[in-house]
C-alpha cells in the first residue's frame, strides 16, 4: 500500500501543530492534532502540516529457524502496562511521508492526566511546523513556538465530535501501539522484535510514533518492531519500521524518567480562546 500526505485544512488562525491524513480512496483530510484558535487578547500565529502516512504492507516474518520464545510476549506486554499506567519523559525522530522528518518530546502523567509535548515537522522541501501543548486536567493550552503566546481552551465546553477536541485517553499512542503487538520474540536479557498487527478503526486517527503519534492506517497492514525495557520492568525505547511503497519509515521513541513527577504545570501567562471556538 502507498503512504500518502496532503496540506491540511486551516482554520481561522491555528496555533498548534496540525498533521493531515489522507484517505486511500476519496482523498478527504482530518487533523490529528486539532489547530487550535487565537487568542481573544494577544498575539499567537501557526501553520497546519501535512505529511501522515496512511496505510502499511506486512513487513518479513523472524526466521522460522529463530528459536521459539513463549514467554517473550508476556513479558514485554507486562512491561508496556506499567509503562503505560504511570507517568514518563519521552523523546521522538522518524520519517514521515514526502521526505519530511517528525520529532517530539515532552512528558506524560497518566494518573494525573496531564501532558506537555512539542514537535515539529520538517523537511522534504516544505516549510517546517511546530507546535506545543501542555494539557492539566480539562485546561488545553498551545502556541506555535517559544515566545508566542499561550492560548487556553476549556475543554469541558468542546464536544468530542470538535475539530478542536483533544482526547486524553491515550495521547501518545501507547494504547494503540499495545494493542497492535501481534508476534514478539527476544532478542537479548532486555530486548525484543516482532511485529505489529494494524487492523480495525482504532488506528485510524493517529497511531506512530509512540509519544507524538501522526501516522493513521485505514485498511489495515502490519510493521516490524523493537523495544528495549530495563531491569524495573520499564520500556526505555520503541523502534517502528513501516514499509512504503518505495522506502520503510524509520521512527524510534525513546523512554526516561518513569513513575516521577514531571512536573508538568499550566503557563503562567496565557490568553483565552475566542468564543466562536467553542461548540454552542
Amino acid at each position: 500500500m502507498r503512504l500518502t500526505g496532503e496540506d491540511p485544512m486551516k482554520l481561522y488562525r491555528p496555533v498548534l501543530l496540525a498533521i493531515s491524513v489522507a484517505l486511500v480512496a476519496g482523498g478527504c483530510t482530518t487533523p490529528l492534532l486539532p489547530p487550535l484558535p487565537a487568542a481573544g487578547t494577544g498575539s499567537g500565529s501557526g501553520t497546519g502540516a501535512s505529511g501522515a502516512p496512511v496505510a502499511t504492507e506486512a513487513g518479513s516474518s523472524p526466521s522460522p529457524s529463530a528459536p521459539a520464545e513463549p514467554d517473550a510476549k508476556p513479558a514485554l506486554m507486562a512491561a508496556l502496562e506499567k509503562t503505560k499506567a504511570a507517568s514518563y519523559k519521552f523523546s521522538v525522530s522518524g520519517d514521515a511521508v514526502d521526505n519530511q522528518k517528525i520529532t517530539g518530546s515532552g512528558s506524560y502523567d497518566a494518573k494525573a492526566k496531564k501532558i506537555n509535548v512539542t514537535q515539529k515537522l520538517s523537511g522534504g522541501g516544505k516549510k517546517t511546523d511546530q507546535g506545543q501543548r501542555i494539557v492539566v486536567g480539562t485546561d488545553l493550552y498551545s502556541r506555535g513556538k517559544n515566545g508566542e503566546t499561550w492560548v487556553h481552551l476549556n475543554l469541558k465546553r468542546v464536544k468530542k465530535t470538535s475539530l478542536y477536541y483533544y482526547d486524553m485517553t491515550d495521547p501518545t499512542g501507547m494504547t494503540r501501539f499495545i494493542q497492535s503487538v501481534d508476534t514478539v520474540r527476544s532478542t537479548g536479557a532486555n530486548s525484543y522484535a516482532g511485529r505489529l498487527d494494524i487492523e480495525g478503526d482504532k488506528f485510524n486517527e493517529g497511531f506512530l510514533p509512540v509519544g507524538t503519534p501522526a501516522i493513521s492506517v485505514w485498511l489495515g497492514g502490519s510493521a516490524q518492531f523493537t523495544a528495549t525495557t530495563n531491569a524495573a520492568g520499564w520500556v526505555t525505547a520503541i523502534s517502528v519500521d513501516i514499509l512504503d511503497s518505495k522506502k520503510t519509515l524509520k521512527m524510534t521513541t525513546k523512554l526516561s524518567n518513569h513513575g516521577k513527577n514531571q512536573g508538568i504545570k499550566k503557563p503562567s501567562n496565557y490568553g483565552e480562546a475566542m468564543d466562536f471556538y467553542y461548540d454552542k
